[in-house]
């Protein structure tokens, strides 16, 4: 009994790939040079209204919101930081992705899924780690960098300004045993 595999599609016909498809793939591939951080959502149940929403909000942020075949995503970031999401493009995905804020596409897609009951986030990317559903929902309610940064400035400011009292101290003691000292000396 002999098996014979059925060619199908552009291979069959002795065409190569479609230039439209490889152009999305080239042009996803660079931009996932260049973000900074990538969460996966999946959409489904959403109006269009409520997609329309969701991108205006994404755009807001900084982030931009795309959708994509799965298998030309999974070819787009074959060989890149962001490989790792290739496991978990099941069902109509988008991507959201920005070269901003890491925390940014986390923060407007937990705040979507929160007022609208609808989607869910599939997990994401940062630095080239994989995060599931629950370190994305923690990234996305960490405050903003400037505020973080401005937590580490105030506590190092805070100890700066501990210091001079703390050496304040230490003489102000000092001279209080030196004259206590002295008392000693003249009554003595």
């Amino acid at each position: 009994m002999s098996t014979v595999v059925a060619e199908k599609g552009r291979q069959a016909s002795g065409k190569g790939p479609n230039p439209d498809k490889v152009a999305k793939v080239e042009a996803m591939r660079e931009k996932m040079s260049d973000i900074s951080a990538a969460v996966l959502f999946d959409y489904r149940g959403l109006s269009v209204a409520q997609m329309t929403t969701l991108r205006r909000r994404s755009r807001e942020a900084g982030v931009e919101l795309s959708v994509m075949k799965n298998n030309l995503l999974h070819r787009a970031v074959e060989g890149t930081a962001y490989e790792s999401i290739q496991d978990h493009l099941k069902g109509p995905v988008s991507i959201a992705t920005t070269t901003g804020e890491p925390s940014a596409p986390a923060k407007v897609l937990n705040d979507f899924v929160k007022e609208a009951s609808v989607g869910q986030i599939a997990g994401g990317v940062l630095d080239g780690k994989f995060l599931d559903v629950g370190e994305i929902k923690a990234l996305a309610e960490l405050p903003p960098r400037e505020v973080l940064l401005g937590q580490i400035v105030g506590l190092m400011d805070s100890q700066v300004a501990a210091f001079p009292r703390l050496l304040n101290a230490v003489l102000t003691k000092l001279l209080y045993a030196l004259q206590a000292i002295a008392n000693q000396k003249e009554t003595g």
